[in-house]
């Protein structure tokens, strides 16, 4: 049993054993006395409620209490006992443990100290090298201008209008129909009409037998279509079912795009005529390809510090984040109507784990540059990004820093600032190269999915 300094015996005593990068091993201790004391308050707590035939509540004999009580009193000390050393051990060796810890090797002889291991995976301790010239290629900002042409298109096509054409349907044309479902027994009920039904034929998310069977029909034709579900449909009630719908077509409707004139620019935006609206649009596609091109430089440098890194993980940490990462598409699926299945699952794990181990060996590696360089976010740089991030979106910076303060919204900025802050701080010191901006900055750099 070990000393403090004063002579006196250490009523918790605790050493650490590494024998992985991040397992450790706490060979614990506690002393007699303070097992015979936390024994001797559960005991003395029991018998202020313990009853016994022939003796008054409170006032069972101890020797007969011990007979009853004792081995469970012990277990329960024990017990208690545990966490106290594993708190003892966190704090004297400064551990950052993720994960329970595991007890083994339990000791408890009938006289002398009460002795066990617990064992725990812990953060991996990182040395970082050196951070100067990682190399890095930045991509230059360039807008072509078939890329504003196509943002026109795109917000012609969000005003298209539908002009009513006595022809038959074409692909691209907007058919409206009303749809009777049919019975398993052939029949159609005309009570169960769905009316006024709209959908452009051709379009790819339509289901085939819809484009195929309502192309060269005009208003008044009625067809049946038979549509047969696959049978992982979304819905249960549909998969692998064949269902017959009676469509009535009730018109056919012709693309009408907007004229490209000063007319329509004024109705997408603060601008007076079509070259205000180019200019628009390209100062948000140069902003845009701005992000993207910090994106690749981000990308760039934690690669690069990965390559001059060897960064152990704990097996817990890793199956931590792809039980969370699994949990997110449990709740996309829920949102789609999508059932979650044990083999998706199973594979997701697999295949997701390279991309989590990396994810994790980044984050690592940019909180041990952050500790080192002593890079930090106080209040007031994390008010200044709240304000400017309501002034971005239009937000009342005073009312969204209300939403910022009511839940976990403010930590996530600050943590966002300090993840900037830091890749600002590694490119400052990188190797950076200006290329073309059509070169593959990437490459090797892309990250596994």
């Amino acid at each position: 049993m070990s000393e403090n300094p004063s002579g006196a015996v250490r009523p918790i005593s605790t050493t650490v054993e590494a024998p992985e990068p991040c397992r450790r091993v706490i060979r614990a201790q506690v002393a007699r006395t303070m097992y015979d004391q936390e024994f001797a308050e559960r005991l003395k707590k029991a018998a202020r409620t313990h009853h016994k035939p022939g003796f008054r509540k409170g006032h069972t004999p101890k020797a007969v209490l011990e007979r009853e009580l004792g081995d469970a009193l012990r277990a329960e000390t024990v017990e208690a006992l545990i966490p106290k050393a594993w708190i003892a051990a966190i704090i004297e060796h400064k551990l950052s443990p993720v994960s329970d810890p595991a007890l083994e090797n339990l000791d408890f002889p009938d006289d002398g100290p009460l002795a066990f291991d617990l064992v725990v995976e812990v953060r991996p301790e990182i040395t970082l090298t050196d951070l100067d010239n990682l190399p890095v290629k930045r991509r230059k900002v360039e807008v072509p201008e078939t890329d504003v042409d196509n943002v026109i298109e795109r917000l012609r096509e969000a005003r298209t209008s539908w002009e009513t054409v006595e022809r038959e349907a074409q692909d691209g044309d907007q058919v409206t129909l009303d749809l009777v479902p049919g019975s398993d027994d052939g029949t159609f009920d005309d009570e169960r009409i769905i009316g006024d039904q709209k959908f452009v034929l051709g379009a790819a998310h339509n289901l085939t037998e819809f484009n195929e069977r309502l192309g060269g029909a005009a208003a008044g034709a009625e067809r049946i279509v038979e549509v047969t579900y696959p049978a992982d449909h979304p819905n249960p009630a549909l998969q692998g079912r064949a269902v017959k719908f009676r469509c009535l077509v009730k018109a056919v409707g012709q693309k009408k795009l907007p004229d490209l004139d000063d007319a329509f620019a004024a109705t997408c935006g603060p601008v007076q005529d079509v070259a205000g609206l180019r200019a628009d649009i390209r100062r948000d596609l140069e902003k845009e390809a701005g992000r993207r091109i910090a994106q690749e430089l981000d990308m760039q440098l934690q690669s690069e510090l990965l390559k001059r890194h060897d960064v152990p993980l704990p097996p817990s940490m890793v199956d931590k984040y792809l039980e969370s990462s699994l949990a997110e598409l449990h709740q996309r699926n829920a949102r789609l109507g999508r059932p979650n299945t044990q083999e998706e699952d199973a594979s997701y794990r697999e295949e997701g784990r390279p991309h989590a181990e990396r994810a994790l060996q980044g984050m690592l590696l940019l909180e041990a540059v952050r500790r080192r360089e002593d890079i930090k976010a106080d209040k007031e740089a994390v008010d200044e990004r709240i304000a400017e991030i309501a002034t971005e979106n239009g937000f009342e910076v005073d009312r969204y820093r209300e939403f910022v303060d009511s839940g976990d919204e403010r930590e996530r900025i600050e943590f966002d600032l300090l993840e900037r802050r830091t890749y600002d701080f590694l490119l400052s010191r990188a190797a950076v190269e200006d290329v073309p901006a059509d070169t593959d900055v990437l490459g090797d750099h892309a990250p596994s999915h």
